[in-house]
C-alpha cells in the first residue's frame, strides 16, 4: 500500500525562511511542497507569520488547511480560517505531525502555546476540573509525553511500545477524559502539570 502524498505550500516570512521550510518539508516523507497558487490547491498552507502581528493574512481555497508559524510562546487569539497554530520552537517531527494533522481535517496548538493560553485564561474562566486518577499508569505517561509535543510514533519508541498500543491508550484517555482531540488531552496534561 503506498502512502498518500500531500502537497503543501509555503508562504509568509523572509525569503531565507521560506526556502529553509521548503527544503524541510521536501524531506518529509509523505509531504510535497508545491506553488502558493498549485492546481489542485495544496491540502495544507503553513504560513510563517514572524514576529510581526497575524493581519493580512493570505485567502485560502476551500479544502486546503492553515497552518500557521508563530515566534515565541504568547498564544495569539486564533485567526478566522486557521486550523493550526505551532511554535517554531518546536522540532522538525513536530512539524511534520501537525502538517499531517491539520490535513486529515484536524485541529493542532503547539503544547507551548497551549500553557500560554491556558494561563491567560486562567484568569477568565475555571477550567473544568477532570480527575486523572480514572487514568491508568501508562495512560499518564502517554498523555504527558503528547503534551511534549510528540507524534504516536515518538510516543511509542520513549515507551517502547507499539504504535498501534499507543493508539490504544489514547483512545482510552479520551474516553475518561472526555475529551476528542490531542489539544485538548494536552491542555488537561499541561493543567496538571504532566508534561515536565
Amino acid at each position: 500500500m503506498t502512502q498518500e502524498i500531500t502537497p503543501v505550500a509555503i508562504g509568509g516570512g523572509y525569503p531565507l525562511d521560506r526556502a529553509g521550510l521548503r527544503a524541510l518539508v521536501a524531506s518529509l516523507p509523505g509531504l510535497h511542497e508545491v506553488p502558493l497558487d498549485a492546481q489542485p490547491p495544496p491540502r495544507v498552507l503553513v504560513w510563517d507569520a514572524g514576529p510581526g502581528d497575524l493581519t493580512g493574512l493570505p485567502g485560502i481555497e476551500p479544502g486546503t488547511a492553515f497552518l500557521l508559524l508563530i515566534t515565541g510562546d504568547e498564544c495569539p487569539d486564533l485567526p478566522s480560517g486557521v486550523a493550526g497554530l505551532f511554535s517554531k520552537s518546536e522540532t522538525p517531527e513536530a512539524l511534520a505531525a501537525a502538517i499531517r494533522q491539520v490535513a486529515r481535517g484536524q485541529q493542532y496548538l503547539s503544547p507551548s502555546l497551549a500553557l500560554a493560553l491556558l494561563q491567560r485564561r486562567k484568569a477568565q474562566t475555571s477550567p473544568p476540573q477532570v480527575e486523572l486518577s480514572v487514568l491508568t499508569e501508562r495512560e499518564c505517561e502517554v498523555l504527558a509525553l503528547l503534551a511534549q509535543g510528540l507524534c504516536n510514533k515518538a510516543i511509542a519508541a520513549r515507551l517502547y511500545l507499539s504504535v498501534r498500543t499507543v493508539e490504544g491508550h489514547l483512545a482510552e484517555l479520551y474516553a475518561r477524559l472526555g475529551v476528542h482531540s490531542r489539544t485538548e488531552a494536552a491542555l488537561i496534561s499541561l493543567q496538571h502539570n504532566l508534561s515536565s
